[in-house]
């Protein structure tokens, strides 16, 4: 277990008092290969199909071997789930100064993507590691000095003794482990304690208080492999046998490993007590639906889900975006908090509203406004009760809005700085809604010849740009994959108000969004985003897309790569899986896409290691 190796070897940053008792205390245990690495970016949402190994023939049932991707493995928590995990184990108040130290190479919302994990970096090295040992140290400072306050959260128990710590240390142990201790690693936390108390260092004796005892095992135990790794490998578990599954061939993950594997997925955080109660019940399979929908009523898996759904539209790019004040007068920060909350607000209603089906997130005309979105955005009167800080529903012109395609979020964190949005807008929305990715011209051929034609943009309507590139080969193989969706939004300008000239250009002639759309989504077409919008909402292209994300997110690595379903039911077999199971579903909602991903063989088994 190389990874496990390297990271008790890291032990060695820890005081003089730690090394020898910390590494026999927290030693791995099984064989199990190597760690896979992330990569990519599935961003914005998008994704990448890749191929199946020449097995490009029909799913052949619930026995083909194309319905797992995973294979038994153990994987890296990130450094927010690492930051999330402190909060469950310790408290809100060290949780939130981890997060905003900038200290620990947490990144900022603002450069994450889709699948939260793009980027991570899932190997172990001197940095991160070296990341984990300074934030493990300063959790283990504040443990020291909030000894009785958290010992009494945890283990019900404030006095400052030693049967007090070691019951709150092997608490916590459980919780950092997402499973029940076994006998051995009950009695090692205790002879860590014990030693950090009273320990002989190069011959001196050294001595320590209850609370800096507590504190140091703590420290331990934030280093340890089985905290900052997710382990999925099956098998035996606490005495119990994990049986194998033959439709398709794989291991059924362990209870233990199935309930982190739901909550990290849902909320980004450890199972909760439910969960690891029903894990320790053997329950939990058995009875997943419902575990499901509990977890999903909750405020934390909403927040999170929905803060997932914000990166995969790409709309934590706000803060970042700046326009040409000369052309946009009216944009500054006050106008990107609005559009961050209007995003918010709206995805949490089609998300999780009661009568809301997936499909509205791209047909719906209702949104939330304050009144600088109402009169400088979206130009309808000003609805009763909103305020520049109290936003209200409303419903927008059902002629020109529908859905994130017109939302103002959406559009103006696709937005450039000089108003040219139409690559930019186009590129997103073939990845979010159709999966396929676009990359960019690696010869200098072909980035010469896409300048030649790009050349002036400003003095172009979107059509002429659009046909400027259709009309050289090396750029319409790339461009006509997506300037037609470009095309129709260009009725929104940077702001996202809608227009219907380009009053920058002489004459100021009239927006054209007529354009036909790609074969991909049947070649249709159409003349704004509101038909755009109904022509996506209508495809199979859709669903088969967000299944792939959500499936893709799910199994936490961009390494198990999920395969677009490809009609006649061709490859993507794992997708095909969620996409039936969600479509025989009661209801045709976000939360009914979930629950299909957490009930597919490819959420809960793995391929056997060889």
């Amino acid at each position: 277990m190389r990874y496990a190796r390297q990271l008790s070897n890291s032990l060695r940053w820890l005081p003089a008092a730690l090394p020898l008792c910390a590494a026999l205390a927290l030693g791995c245990h099984g064989q199990v290969g190597d760690v896979p690495d992330g990569g990519g970016n599935l961003g914005g949402a998008g994704g990448t199909s890749t191929g199946t190994g020449g097995m490009d023939v029909p799913c052949t049932g619930a026995s083909d071997p194309r319905m797992l991707v995973a294979p038994q493995r153990i994987v890296l928590l990130t450094p927010i789930e690492i930051a999330n995990t402190i909060r469950y184990l310790i408290d809100d108040t060290e949780a939130n100064n981890v997060l905003n130290s900038g200290a620990y190479g947490i990144p900022a919302d603002t450069d994450l993507h889709f699948p939260p994990s793009d980027g991570t970096d899932r190997t172990v090295g001197d940095t991160n590691i070296q990341y984990w040992n300074n934030m493990a140290s300063d959790v283990s400072t504040y443990v020291t000095t909030n000894y009785a306050t958290l010992a009494m959260k945890t283990a019900n128990c404030n006095a400052v003794t030693d049967a007090c710590a070691t019951s709150y240390l092997n608490a916590l142990a459980a919780k950092a482990y997402r499973r029940q201790l076994t006998a051995d690693e009950q009695t090692r936390f205790t002879t860590l304690y014990n030693t950090l108390k009273n320990q002989m260092v190069n011959g001196y004796a050294v001595t320590t208080t209850v609370q800096e005892a507590t504190g140091y095992a703590v420290w331990a135990l934030l280093m340890s492999p089985q905290m900052v790794w997710r382990w999925e490998v099956g098998g035996a578990e606490n005495g119990k046998t994990v049986a194998t599954s033959n439709t398709p061939a794989g291991v059924y993950l362990s209870d233990d490993e199935l309930a982190s594997n739901i909550s990290f997925f849902l909320t980004d955080n450890p199972p909760d007590d439910m969960l690891l109660a029903a894990a320790k019940a053997g329950t939990l399979r058995a009875n997943l639906a419902s575990h499901v929908t509990r977890i999903l009523g909750t405020t934390q898996a909403r927040n999170w889900m929905r803060h997932v759904m914000e990166l995969y539209f790409l709309l934590n790019q706000l803060p970042s975006i700046v326009l040409d004040t000369q052309k946009f007068p009216n944009f500054d920060s006050t106008i990107t908090a609005a559009m961050q909350t209007e995003g918010q607000m709206f995805l949490d209603n089609v998300m999780w509203g009661s009568s809301s089906k997936l499909t509205d997130m791209l047909l719906t005309n209702t949104t939330f406004v304050n009144t600088k979105l109402a009169q400088l955005v979206y130009n309808i009167p000003v609805p009763s009760g909103a305020a520049v800080d109290k936003f209200v529903q409303a419903t927008l012109p059902s002629d020109q809005r529908a859905g994130i395609l017109t939302n103002s979020a959406f559009l103006t964190a696709r937005s450039r700085a000089d108003g040219q949005d139409l690559i930019s807008r186009g590129k997103t929305i073939k990845a979010a809604f159709l999966c396929l990715p676009t990359a960019p011209p690696t010869d200098m051929a072909t980035q010469m010849a896409v300048q030649a034609a790009s050349k002036t943009l400003d003095q172009q309507t979107g059509q002429e740009q659009a046909a400027s590139r259709a009309a050289a080969p090396v750029c319409k193989q790339c461009h006509g994959t997506f300037d037609a969706y470009g095309l129709v939004l260009e009725y929104f300008d940077a702001m996202a108000a809608y227009r219907t000239n380009y009053s920058y250009l002489p004459n100021m002639p009239a927006i054209d969004g007529t354009t036909t759309l790609p074969a991909q989504v049947g070649g249709a077409t159409v003349h704004n985003a509101v038909e755009l919008a109904q022509n996506l909402a209508n495809s199979p292209t859709f669903i088969n897309c967000f299944a792939k994300s959500m499936l893709q997110y799910g199994v936490s690595e961009l390494s198990a790569s999920v395969d677009l379903p490809l009609p006649p039911s061709q490859s993507g077999c794992a997708a095909a899986d969620v996409v039936s199971r969600y479509q025989s579903g009661s209801a045709q909602t976000f939360t009914g896409l979930l629950t299909a991903v957490t009930q597919s063989p490819a959420f809960a088994v793995r391929q056997a290691a060889p």
